[in-house]
């Protein structure tokens, strides 16, 4: 088993020399220096764009012998391809619609085709190297279709996929035109992470409106599986961070520092350039804070780092523009000899000097309008050892869930920002200290590689799982020892549900006739001697009768409150007349709840709510429940959930009663039961445990085996017919 880690790029750079010699750098990132430094056994590979466009194959060839040396693959990727996937979709229309900058999207079906190109280039240089067996770990939004492409190929492989920034609300994702084919592509995984449960709820609430598939807490049904969705919040090397102030080079960098500003306040602030880190936002807070407070003068400093990015982007350049004209306009009206309020670095800084800072100043002020994690902040707080400082840090950053004694605020509110700035130059150097101590405790504990370490061992513990749900799915083998067994019995009992098992469903009683193929399985089953057929439904028996009475098969009715045997129907409840007070509150959820619709049956009463959104009907469920509560107690009556259905009926009977009479009755030396939804269980419950109990849809924990697809449920039964006829 191999370990594959799938990014845009990988941790390694490669540039020319000022003599046009290809050199190789490795990446200090934190994702590169995490997974490298993760615990396991498996040999692990990395795939991805190496950072440079080489268009000679000698050159080629040379870099992924150096590479493959250090199980590095090199995906390259022309100028075009650059330009329209990362650039443009990932950088132009991902990247702002996930941070919530609508206004920033860029729509260009050249940037969607190239970005579909080379996402499936990036799937056909892995599937050349994996097997069945190993694992793939997918990174970020540049790779969103990748975990699928990789599934429809090599279904035996288990696939992770971290999504490292935001994932917006449903309201915002919608707007993308390619919505649906981005969360079909994620789905190809089998755990998909996010550092925070906002962005997991926010992503399991657009599978359920965009693509209606069901969801169950952490996990969403497929046809045929499973995916899981968990937040895995990112951390850094703490220890490296940590133990950077004591070096040589860091204390003779502090000594400078020290000299430079003296007793001075520092502040700090440390970006990469882009729209999303509020830096203008930043920039007028602490202007405010010199204008309203001007004991401060000469005393307080702030520091700001920016790191170079696509500044030849138009946006970029106008941003960097406005951040050089805001900053000197400040230092223009407060700058004295002595004395300088913000020092600008328009450059990355060596991580010895950007830990000496971090080490030095009072103050981190990080403030993103957006942000996936932010790791700065966890870097600024483990860089501080005991050194006192205070971390002013956005509510928006997914950092903020766990530095929870940081002063949070909103980066839109330029009042609070400035209010903030006086409470840290304000805050006793002790609550200084109690507030880093307990912030440093969680970091020091979920560092980077307890975040890489955890979500592999999630991946193979989901790999062991779908190995047990794979073991109940309905296979060649098993079918061949049922239809063995069925042949050689004398006596037995077939049960079936309809709709949802035999029939799909239908919102409406009309549409859900059944079909003739249907119709003419229950006849061949019931019509040989040593078969004893019933069909157990929710439906009336005006409608069963109907559809199934010319088959003269025995049948239960609203989940067996009436039955028919030996063509007559009886009744185990009497009918009554429904309580003023339960029909209203059905109806009032039906009236405010659009999709949704009453059904009364002469012995129970259901609302359902199949075509309703998926939120919505979430709420209303639970909020009619609640509702019926009360009065379904007090007349004794039972709330059942089905399958996007509230049902309430006596609680005298269920579909377990008349299964119970017939086991009590009779021996079988053969029993089959297959059903789909939660009054389904009644049955498998009763039954013996010789009995051969398929769930459709959903596994259950009662049923032995499962059939995922409805529609394979009459292609499964129509092998009986041919075994009873003896043409297996």
């Amino acid at each position: 088993m191999k370990l594959f880690i799938i990014s845009n790029r990988l941790p390694i750079n490669i540039f020319r020399d000022k003599k046009g010699t290809i050199q190789f750098q490795k990446s200090a990132g934190g994702l590169a220096t995490g997974l490298n430094s993760l615990r396991t056994k498996m040999e692990k590979h990395w795939i991805g764009w190496p950072g440079m466009n080489v268009d000679n194959n000698k050159e080629k060839n040379s870099i992924i012998q150096k590479l493959e040396s250090q199980n590095y693959h090199p995906v390259f990727l022309s100028t075009k391809q650059i330009n329209y996937y990362y650039e443009g979709y990932s950088n132009s229309t991902l990247w702002p619609l996930l941070h919530y900058f609508y206004s920033f999207v860029e729509y260009n079906n050249r940037y969607w085709e190239t970005y579909k190109e080379v996402n499936n280039l990036f799937a056909s240089n892995t599937l050349k190297l994996i097997k069945p067996g190993d694992i793939v770990w997918v990174q970020d939004y540049q790779l969103m279709l990748v975990p699928k492409l990789l599934r429809d190929k090599m279904p035996d492989i288990s696939i992770a996929y971290f999504h490292h920034v935001p994932f917006p609300s449903y309201e915002m994702f919608r707007v993308l035109p390619e919505r649906a084919e981005l969360l079909e592509g994620l789905l190809g995984s089998d755990l998909i992470g996010f550092h925070t449960y906002d962005y997991m709820r926010h992503f399991i609430s657009a599978v359920e409106r965009v693509l209606h598939y069901k969801s169950n807490l952490d996990q969403i049904t497929l046809a045929k599986r499973k995916v899981y969705v968990n937040a895995f919040p990112m951390g850094i090397n703490y220890k490296k961070y940590n133990d950077a102030p004591k070096t040589a080079i860091a204390k003779k960098i502090n000594k400078e520092l020290c000299q430079n500003y003296g007793k001075r306040k520092l502040i700090l602030s440390v970006d990469r350039l882009d729209y999303s880190k509020g830096i203008i936002h930043r920039i007028k807070g602490f202007a405010q804070f010199l204008k309203h407070h001007p004991e401060y003068h000469d005393k307080v400093s702030m520091i700001m780092v920016t790191v170079p990015s696509r500044d030849k982007v138009i946006r970029y350049a106008q941003l960097k523009k406005q951040i050089d004209e805001s900053i000197s306009s400040i230092n223009g009206v407060y700058s004295t000899i002595n004395w300088t309020p913000i020092h600008y670095f328009y450059h990355s800084l060596p991580f010895e000097e950007l830990t000496a800072l971090y080490h030095r100043a009072d103050i981190g002020l990080i403030t993103p309008l957006r942000d996936g994690m932010n790791l700065v902040s966890k870097e600024y707080l483990a860089a501080k050892r005991d050194n006192p400082g205070v971390l002013i840090l956005s509510e928006m950053a997914g950092a903020a869930i766990e530095l929870s004694e940081a002063i949070i605020i909103n980066p839109n509110d330029i009042n609070q920002i400035e209010e903030s700035i006086v409470q840290a130059l304000q805050m006793p150097e002790e609550e200084q200290l109690r507030r880093l101590h307990e912030m440093q405790k969680i970091i020091k504990k979920h560092d980077v590689k307890q975040w890489a370490s955890t979500i592999i061992k999630e991946l193979m513990n989901i790999n062991k799982l779908n190995k047990h749900i794979n073991e109940k799915i309905i296979n060649a083998k098993i079918i061949s020892e049922i239809k063995k067994a069925y042949k050689k019995a004398d006596h037995r009992l077939i049960l079936f549900d309809y709709d949802g098992t035999l029939s799909a469903f239908y919102n409406k009683p009309e549409d859900a006739y059944p079909r003739k193929k249907i119709l003419d399985l229950l006849k061949a089953f019931n019509e040989d001697k040593r078969n004893e057929l019933l069909l157990s439904s929710g439906r009336d028996r005006k409608n069963l009768e109907e559809w199934f009475g010319p088959l003269q098969i025995d049948m239960e009715a609203e989940h067996g409150a009436a039955y028919k045997k030996n063509n007559v129907w009886h009744e185990r409840v009497i009918n009554g007349t429904w309580d003023k007070e339960i029909i209203d509150i059905l109806q009032t959820y039906a009236d405010k709840t659009p999709g949704s619709h009453i059904e009364k049956k002469e012995t129970a009463l259901v609302w359902h709510y199949r075509c309703v959104d998926s939120w919505l009907a979430t709420l209303r469920e639970q909020q009619l429940i609640n509702a019926l509560i009360s009065p379904c107690s007090r007349l004794g009556l039972q709330i059942m959930r089905g399958n996007k259905i509230i049902e309430i009926k006596s609680s005298l009977y269920s579909k377990s009663s008349g299964i119970k009479e017939l086991i009590a009755d009779s021996t079988y030396d053969f029993i089959l039961c297959i059903g789909d939804d939660v009054t389904d269980e009644d049955m498998f419950r009763v039954l013996p445990s010789t009995a051969i109990t398929i769930k459709v849809g959903d596994q259950s924990d009662l049923a032995k085996f499962n059939i995922p697809l409805q529609e394979d449920v009459s292609p499964f039964l129509t092998q009986f017919i041919t075994t009873a006829e003896g043409n297996d």
